[in-house]
């Protein structure tokens, strides 16, 4: 079953409704905490390779008021950076954050040369004792036919672009790999039983992938008009001499990216899972064998 593996544009509340509630409603300037979880690309911990200790004093952040900590793990490495900061309501304080600590990750990573990335937040409103929280999920394990044969040589490079996408660190690189798939869809012989002509974005897909939220119509459109809108997204990752280019989003748009890669990742599956389907249906029964 596929899931989504970019969950940054959900912001799940962890205390009762009404206290989520009375925060929203609350328009004032008030003080929020914001915490970030950091994650090693490279071994999927959270934490990063970088040495840190308990007691550090906070240190002065954007916008003016705003303060940061480094808080540690068992191991003495970085695990969380959090937050002190005056806000309107959790999403501002978030989003203020988040464009605090974006810049300063990269002065980081430039100084050390290590992999660093953002795992997960949770932010809290200090006046309404409200909180909310967005991390990955560990999914339950899935039973598998290990005696699967394996892909088919003509269809093995769609599936290792797949591959990539289901295993990128990041939406970016995500939506490239997974745009890359629904382009073979349209026009690889080896996509020739994936039904992309007849394919149509339904609700089911929007919800599961996250993309439900967002503004553009989404809903029932065919493959093709999927790829007219997911165009411009590749072509600003991607520029015209096919090196790649930065990616510097807001939080906001960095969303946005997250839920676009994650329905194409989602319909790339539904592709593949579909010419599989067909090409098991075509094939030939096995003989029985003399005598049976």
């Amino acid at each position: 079953m596929w899931i989504p593996y970019d969950l940054r544009a959900s912001l799940k509340g962890e205390t009762d409704r009404e206290t989520l509630r009375l925060s929203r409603a609350d328009g004032q300037p008030r003080q929020f905490l914001v915490g970030f979880f950091l994650r090693n690309p490279v071994t999927q911990a959270w934490e990063l390779d970088l040495a840190a200790e308990d007691g550090l004093p906070e240190l002065p952040a954007v916008p003016a008021g705003a303060s940061f900590s480094i808080c540690p793990n068992e191991a003495g490495k970085l695990a969380e950076v959090i937050y002190r900061l005056p806000a309107r309501s959790a999403t501002e304080a978030l989003e203020l954050a988040h464009a605090d600590l974006q810049p300063r990750l990269l002065a980081w990573l430039a100084r050390v040369g290590r992999g660093m990335a953002i795992a997960g937040w949770r932010v809290a409103d200090m006046t309404h004792r409200a909180r909310w929280r967005s991390t990955p999920f560990r999914p339950s394990a899935m039973s598998l036919d290990f005696a699967l044969a394996p892909v088919d040589r003509d269809l093995a490079p769609v599936v290792e672009l797949f591959q990539r996408a289901r295993n990128a660190p990041d939406p970016a690189s995500r939506l490239l790999a997974a745009f890359a798939v629904l382009s073979a869809a349209v026009g690889h012989p080896a996509m020739a039983g994936s039904g992309a002509a007849t394919l149509s974005i339904t609700q089911d897909m929007l919800i599961h992938s996250g993309a439900i939220v967002l503004p553009d119509p989404l809903m029932g459109i065919a493959l093709a008009d999927l790829i007219a809108l997911l165009r411009p997204e590749h072509d600003r990752l991607v520029g015209r001499d096919g090196v790649l280019l930065p990616v510097l989003d807001d939080l906001a748009g960095q969303k946005r990216l997250s839920l676009l890669a994650n329905l194409a990742d989602l319909v790339a599956h539904r592709l593949i899972q579909a010419e599989l389907a067909a090409r098991h249906q075509s094939a030939p029964a096995p003989a029985m064998a003399a005598g049976a």
